[in-house]
């Protein structure tokens, strides 16, 4: 999961500094800007196909390259609950 999402990660911002440290914070080092984080939020949901509610997911979360897996693991986890 995590790798995967370093891959999308890379595939929008070819910045690859936060590789090496997946708890750097992508947006104080600059890794993702405001049109990145839309793009991010679009190719999780199609890679994953998952409907993600940004306004119900704290900012922190989408600091961190493990914060983002974990969460991504948390919503598959739950939609996989349901059915």
């Amino acid at each position: 999961m995590r790798d995967k999402i370093i891959e999308i990660i890379y595939e929008i911002s070819e910045n690859e500094e936060f590789k090496a440290n997946p708890d750097i914070d992508l947006i104080e080092n600059e890794v993702i800007d405001s049109m990145d984080f839309l793009e991010l939020i679009s190719c999780i949901e199609e890679t994953f196909n998952i409907e993600l509610i940004v306004s119900q997911i704290p900012s922190s979360v989408w600091r961190k390259v493990n914060s983002i897996s974990e969460m991504i693991e948390e919503y598959i986890k739950e939609k996989n609950e349901e059915n």
